[in-house]
């Protein structure tokens, strides 16, 4: 398989979408491009030099959302998927990538999923967390043209229980200590910007 070849077909069937009517063109190609590369920075961490799946995970994270909006997406994205790449891989790499596809949602413990599988789902987690998940929340708010203080009460009401059951959803300690070190991030950031939205310093001074 060629992997510029397919990042362009991916761009030209995901660039101008949207995943849903409150998230901007173009999320589920960037999201899974990044996808991509978390799973092989994760892959260094947890298979050490085996690099030999490489590109089925960076493929299936290009595609993992190429069904979105028609749930469940990952199901459904199998399916399309083993269309989409027919011209482009081999008969196996695509059983593969559709394999991952298929059970990138479906997170569930003392499963029997490969490593790849779980590796990418993994990523997906994690890459809704952090900068990213403060971007898709103001993003959201912007659209629903919400105040801020809608923004914090989210933080306030919804936010732990959310995290907390997505990082329950997590495979390795690797992904955990990532996860923990994003959200000690948007606590950072939100304890800065409730001081702020009030008129006030963040700093002694």
């Amino acid at each position: 398989m060629d992997i510029n070849v397919l990042k362009e077909v991916a761009r030209e069937l995901m660039i101008n979408r949207k995943a849903h009517i409150g998230r901007e063109k173009g999320f589920i190609y960037y999201h899974g491009e990044r996808v991509g590369k978390l799973s092989l920075k994760l892959r260094e961490h947890i298979l050490g030099d085996n690099s030999s799946h490489d590109d089925i995970m960076v493929i299936a994270s290009l595609f993992h959302d190429v069904a979105k909006g028609i749930e469940p997406h990952g199901r459904y994205g199998a399916v399309l998927v083993k269309d989409i790449l027919k011209e482009h891989c081999t008969e196996s790499e695509i059983e593969k990538i559709s394999e991952i596809i298929h059970y990138h949602t479906l997170r569930k413990q003392d499963n029997n999923y490969s490593e790849y599988i779980k590796i990418v789902q993994d990523a997906d987690v994690l890459d809704h967390f952090g900068s990213i998940e403060i971007w898709m929340n103001f993003q959201y708010s912007a659209y629903e043209d919400k105040p801020m203080y809608k923004s914090l009460e989210f933080y306030k009401n919804e936010f732990e229980s959310h995290a907390k059951k997505c990082r329950d959803s997590l495979n390795y300690q690797v992904s955990r200590k990532i996860f923990d070190d994003k959200i000690k991030f948007v606590h950072s950031f939100i304890d800065r910007f409730k001081v702020e939205t009030q008129g006030d310093f963040y700093i002694e001074i």
